[in-house]
């Protein structure tokens, strides 16, 4: 009898896990698990690039309502450098105002805002203002969504946050300054420096009206002649002439917004195609070459890096669109609509996209060519 029991004892006792029965157990755990969460982290990203592409639609929509209020049609300025009292055409003093952003605050549903905002101090001022306000507190203490990319661990979340840049066409350098000032007042169409038909000469009125044509956004100045000069010179949207849906507004770049939204240089609020002879100490005589619009970025400034996502790793402060989305960056077009663009569109189509009225055959006042597309490459 007792023999009988440890035979049953023996026979029914539980069974465990072979070695091998627990190894393909855990492969096929991994397995699974290699499977899923790339996909869920592409529906994460998938998530914040639709996030990212209606926000910087919502920034589109209200630089359109700027321009449509009584603006007759022009955009917001890059940045506003108004003078101080007894300043007059270039000469100094003037002060940094603010970025096109603080324009387009009433647009953006932040009214209250905008109201407390001083035009008589600079963006970065600490004097407290006739509501009690002070305009540093106002843009560094608040944060707006709409203005950040959930992909911008810069801005995202963080008050006075921005990752969205307007398009400020071709230039010589990232930073300008006006003659016998020391204040940043980011690049100009006037200060560019081009000699676009290689007569030896740079910054002719005729130079200059084709760099004015190769951005969107421009500085405003408030100062005597150079006020009157850069008089409602940012793009009218009735005058985007390579087409509203062919021409870049905004682009996204995490390396913008130094400080807070309102700072007006363009190294916070701008974007913009450095062409050879600005850091690279070149002549200027080469920006009319056939490589202006070449399919590689020959007649650009290599040293900068100002394709998308070429800049990406920083420093903060580099005025070319760059993105943490993988392979691509998020744009709006001045017909208001939002898209991503790859990071290996071709350096040509990118160029063109850029400006606004550079393809259209119209004639250049005083221009050599004036029956000629001054910016296309064969003219020169």
């Amino acid at each position: 009898m007792l023999k009988k029991t440890n035979q049953l004892a023996a026979t029914g006792g539980r069974r465990g896990f072979t070695l091998i029965e627990l190894l393909v157990v855990i492969s096929i755990i991994a397995t699974l698990m290699s499977l899923i969460l790339p996909a869920i982290q592409n529906a994460r990203e998938a998530g914040r690039r639709t996030q990212c592409l209606n926000n910087i639609r919502n920034v589109t929509v209200a630089c359109l309502n700027f321009a449509s209020s009584s603006r007759k049609g022009h955009l917001p300025a890059l940045g506003n450098y108004p003078a101080v009292p007894g300043g007059s055409g270039f000469v100094p003093p003037f002060y940094e105002g603010a970025s096109w952003v603080v324009d387009i605050l009433p647009f953006m549903d932040q009214q209250g805002t905008y109201d407390r905002w001083d035009r008589n101090f600079s963006w970065d001022s600490t004097a407290t203002n006739a509501n009690g306000a002070t305009n540093m507190r106002l843009a560094s203490d608040l944060y707006i969504e709409a203005l950040a990319c959930p992909n911008d661990d810069s801005a995202f979340a963080i008050p006075g946050g921005l990752s969205y840049v307007a398009n400020a066409g071709f230039g010589t350098t990232t930073v300008g300054a006006v003659a016998g000032t020391t204040q940043d007042t980011g690049h100009s169409w006037f200060q560019a420096n081009f000699d676009w038909d290689s007569n030896g000469t740079s910054n002719e009125p005729a130079d200059n009206e084709i760099t004015y044509r190769t951005g969107v956004f421009w500085p405003h100045f408030g100062n005597g002649s150079l006020g009157a000069l850069c008089k409602n010179r940012c793009t009218s949207v009735g005058k985007v002439y390579d087409g509203s849906a062919n021409t870049l507004m905004l682009s996204e770049n995490i390396n913008a917004g130094q400080t807070n939204w309102a700072n007006p240089s363009l190294n916070s609020c701008g974007f913009m195609l450095p062409l050879n002879g600005g850091a690279s100490g070149a002549t200027d005589t080469d920006k009319a070459s056939s490589s202006l619009l070449a399919n590689t970025p020959t007649g650009v400034n290599q040293n900068t890096e100002p394709f998308i996502n070429e800049k990406k790793a920083g420093p903060e402060g580099a005025p070319f669109p760059n993105s943490n989305h993988p392979g691509i960056v998020v744009v709006s077009m001045c017909d208001g609509s939002a898209k991503t663009i790859s990071e290996n569109v071709d350096g040509y189509v990118y160029t063109q996209l850029i400006t606004p009225d550079g393809t259209r055959l119209r004639k250049v006042p005083g221009h050599p060519f004036v029956s000629e597309n001054p910016l296309s490459g064969s003219d020169f």
